[in-house]
């Protein structure tokens, strides 16, 4: 079963999270892509391709890390960070392993959204479809206090079109979008 987990953190400093990969012994060789970063996990197997040329994500060691970033000027994005290969843990256990454990490390931040529980103090800032899924959201602490300043989230694939409404909702919070 694929695992994704969430979180918030300043899109101006170092990640957090690919600061805890680069951690692991051995570290994964980092692949950037248009959008994330591919963690090749290289002593577990080797990249198995789709079709396409594309690496399937679902037969391979790799874990794909998406950093927050800026988009419209104000909007920060939730990152995210998927252990797709499935079934985890018998294609590759030592994987799994890193999965438990990046899991409880990241639980070790505050959870600022969970659809498990009611509302939460920062729900007004987490706009767009960030909230539309199941996965908690967990914060570092400058995302934290950005959130806390009100700092505005959306979710990484929200659309040019959802951001338009969401920008034209913000204007009358008295939040400019750019262009």
């Amino acid at each position: 079963m694929a695992n994704t987990y969430r979180f918030i953190a300043d899109p101006a400093a170092p990640s957090p999270v690919l600061a805890w990969f680069r951690a692991l012994d051995p570290a994964p060789t980092e692949v950037p892509t248009a959008r994330a970063t591919v963690l090749h996990f290289e002593h577990l197997g080797a990249l198995v391709y789709r079709a396409d040329g594309q690496i399937d994500a679902t037969r391979s060691p790799v874990v794909t890390v998406f950093s927050p970033q800026v988009k419209r000027g104000v909007l920060w994005t939730v990152g995210e960070v998927h252990f797709l290969a499935s079934p985890l843990r018998s294609l590759f256990p030592e994987l799994h392993r890193v999965g438990k454990d990046f899991a409880r490390w990241l639980a070790g931040h505050d959870c600022v959204f969970s659809r498990k529980s009611g509302p939460h103090e920062f729900d007004y800032y987490l706009e767009g479809s960030v909230r539309n899924y199941d996965p908690p959201v967990h914060a570092f602490p400058a995302a934290q206090a950005a959130l806390a300043q009100g700092q505005y989230f959306v979710a990484e694939e929200d659309n040019d079109v959802r951001l338009d409404l969401l920008c034209r909702a913000l204007r009358l919070r008295g939040v400019a979008c750019s262009p």
